[in-house]
């Protein structure tokens, strides 16, 4: 099943690209001291369905006491749904978010020559201007530590970069492919130049770059409380799974 073997990829992923895997009772720790404004490499994946919220904080303490947030992840749907009111009474913000295969042809389409692959510096430029619009943005050092990231996952799987157009890029994305699957990640237009098909055209050359390598799923990630879903609808995805990220932030934050 395309969820199963995508649920797998995340997995071997998230361990490839942090500095320690630690096995705790309840969950496996993902700990990156190095990198600790990133979040996503700071984190509790819960391994055991039956453990309580309860358990599941004090994991959470106990894994990432150099941190200033907590955060635990989910791949189990049910679990995350069960988890969700005691959390969220807690003060976590609850992520639902959606696993969307491409499974049909794109209801739309670009020009030729709108976007494409485009070399890493570049494809971090592009990025790097997107975050800076987010709201951890003007924390420098946060945007940095981001880009180291995704220096990590170009040495877990193959990494590439789109962006359209990709002379002047407004909007990029990024393609991750290992053992026969392939994820599209981190879609971001800069502000100014939003509302012109530039994210479409990226998520569609890069999407159709893995087509054409015989990848199969071909998936993304994304929020199930926000727009972006129906954009990627209409490019050819569908929903087959939600997971769940649960972050308890230091006051005052805002998600890198």
């Amino acid at each position: 099943m395309s969820l199963d073997r995508i649920v797998a990829y995340l997995s071997r992923t998230e361990e490839a690209i942090v500095d320690e895997v630690r096995s705790l009772p309840h969950v496996t720790a993902l700990l990156t001291p190095s990198l600790p404004l990133v979040w996503q490499l700071n984190a509790v994946r819960v391994e055991d369905p039956s453990a309580g919220a309860r358990e599941l904080i004090a994991a959470a303490d106990e894994a990432l006491g150099h941190a200033s947030h907590r955060k635990l992840v989910v791949h189990d749907e049910q679990l995350g749904l069960r988890l969700t009111p005691t959390l969220s009474r807690d003060g976590w913000n609850v992520y639902r978010l959606l696993v969307m295969v491409r499974d049909r042809a794109p209801e739309r389409t670009a020009a030729q020559g709108a976007a494409g692959e485009v070399d890493r510096a570049g494809g971090a430029r592009a990025l790097a201007a997107f975050r800076r619009e987010q709201p951890f943005g003007w924390q420098e050092e946060a945007v940095q530590q981001l880009t180291a990231m995704d220096e990590r996952y170009g040495r877990a799987v193959r990494a590439r970069d789109f962006a359209s157009p990709p002379e002047d890029p407004a909007a990029s994305c990024r393609l991750y492919t290992a053992d026969g699957l392939a994820q599209v990640d981190e879609v971001g237009t800069v502000e100014r130049r939003r509302n012109r098909g530039h994210a479409s055209a990226a998520v569609l050359a890069a999407a159709d770059t893995a087509a054409a390598e015989g990848c199969d799923p071909i998936f993304l990630l994304t929020d199930a409380a926000d727009w972006p879903q129906h954009l990627y609808r209409r490019l050819g995805f569908s929903a087959i799974g939600q997971l769940y990220e649960f972050l308890k932030l230091p006051f005052g934050s805002s998600r890198p």
